[in-house]
């Protein structure tokens, strides 16, 4: 259950309904709308009845139901507490402290079922339990980016985290695991949550207080001159010359190297070699808000993204020694993200990023000739999307571009596909 509120209220321990109750019928609900440490209490059952309910999926609601059913006439029993819809009644003394002890004894025992990630859900503390769900909302994984987490992972949270799974490129289980909840703690917010509470960020390119990669990294920063551009980078200390007639000039930015894309008289896109002294965020230029990328993994840009880039590598298979090969992803902007394409990378040289490309060719020999993983084909049918960023999910961002363009590798990669 989803209750209306602005997005960055603090989560509040609430029973599975809205407070106050319409009718005041039933003294029990009055008391956990009222009493934090009852309301608390309701949660952490919450939270593992909705895990058992998951686990064992829609055919056993109608028996999971009955239990609930069940358990709550024993604890009105146990605890002195009338029935709903009792006139007149009141909450017995010792009732409160009784019902936290009797749910939580429940609470156990529901447990007791639970395996994989249902269990770790269940086991998770209350407030990041919350926490994570609104990430989610925040993030546009929900219906409405205007809800407030309430701790209820119904249905509609189910969906959520399906679909946060499928865009980071993980199994589509709808409980959130441990591994997994470093990555949700990542989501941004959503522009659509963001600006209706504030007015929309402000570019840096002109805040001189601010760092030279920060002032570039802006959405206005695109179109410019380059001589307006070296008046922050000084100049360029390479100079490449594509087939399109883009020059691309390398600098040196507090040690950071970055390289600006010219087409005409205009740059029209940014490239860094990332490191966690050279990173920015990409929030000025897709949906979401992020943290830097050098914090982020394939997976998490993926999830930023909603989904929606698509995996690639320049080559997988009888690349040469030249250069290292790269895998990543790449995603056109629609008119929502001002046309702005964002491409990521890593060079395949350290463990995680040669088994991502060892795990993506295993499942494209499978089904595949050589001359499709050769010519590059997965990079352009979308065949083996899921395959490929669930193998490159974990593998950190080591380049990035964003523009109305493309990088070198990115034009490669295009030609491959005919574009």
């Amino acid at each position: 259950m989803l209750l209306w509120a602005p997005a960055f209220a603090a989560p509040a321990y609430h029973p599975g309904f809205a407070c106050p109750r319409p009718d005041g019928a039933d003294v029990l609900a009055t008391a956990l709308c009222a009493d934090p440490v009852m309301a608390k209490a309701e949660l952490d059952l919450e939270k593992v009845f909705y895990a058992h309910r998951a686990q064992e999926g829609a055919g056993a609601y109608p028996a999971i139901k009955a239990q609930a059913v069940a358990y709550d006439t024993a604890l009105r029993n146990a605890c002195a507490i009338p029935a709903a819809g009792t006139p007149g009644a009141v909450l017995p003394s010792g009732a409160a402290s009784c019902y936290v002890k009797v749910t939580e004894q429940q609470a156990g025992e529901w447990a007791k079922s639970l395996s994989g990630p249902y269990a770790q859900e269940a086991a998770r503390d209350i407030d990041l339990h919350i926490a994570l769900q609104q990430k989610l909302i925040n993030a546009g994984y929900s219906s409405s980016p205007m809800d407030r987490a309430d701790g209820i992972y119904g249905d509609a949270t189910r969906t959520a985290i399906k679909s946060w799974q499928a865009a980071y490129g993980d199994s589509q289980t709808g409980a959130i695991t441990d591994d997994e909840v470093p990555h949700v703690q990542k989501l941004g917010v959503s522009r659509a949550v963001r600006w209706a509470n504030r007015s929309p960020e402000p570019s840096l390119s002109s805040d001189t207080g601010a760092p030279p990669l920060l002032r570039i990294f802006q959405l206005d920063m695109l179109g410019i001159q380059r001589p307006f551009l070296e008046q922050l980078t000084g100049p360029a200390k390479y100079v490449n010359h594509y087939a399109d007639k883009t020059t691309a000039y390398t600098y040196i930015v507090k040690a950071c190297e970055l390289t600006a894309y010219e087409q005409g008289d205009q740059i029209q896109g940014y490239g860094l070699k990332v490191t966690p002294a050279c990173s920015v965020p990409l929030t000025p230029f897709i949906q979401n808000s992020t943290p830097t990328v050098a914090e982020l993994t394939m997976g998490d840009i993926s999830a930023a993204l909603n989904g929606i880039a698509r995996p690639v590598s320049d080559c997988l298979e009888s690349c040469g020694n030249a250069t290292d090969p790269d895998i990543g992803l790449m995603e056109q902007g629609s008119h929502a993200e001002d046309y702005v394409n964002v491409e990521v990378y890593a060079p395949v040289m350290d463990e995680l990023a040669l088994n991502a490309s060892s795990n993506w060719v295993d499942v494209l020999r499978k089904h595949e000739t050589d001359d499709y993983i050769l010519n590059g084909r997965f990079n352009c049918d979308g065949k083996y999307a899921a395959e490929g960023l669930h193998a490159m999910r974990d593998v950190p961002v080591k380049q990035l571009f964003v523009g109305r363009g493309a990088s070198g590798t990115g034009q490669y990669i295009n030609g491959q596909c005919g574009q």
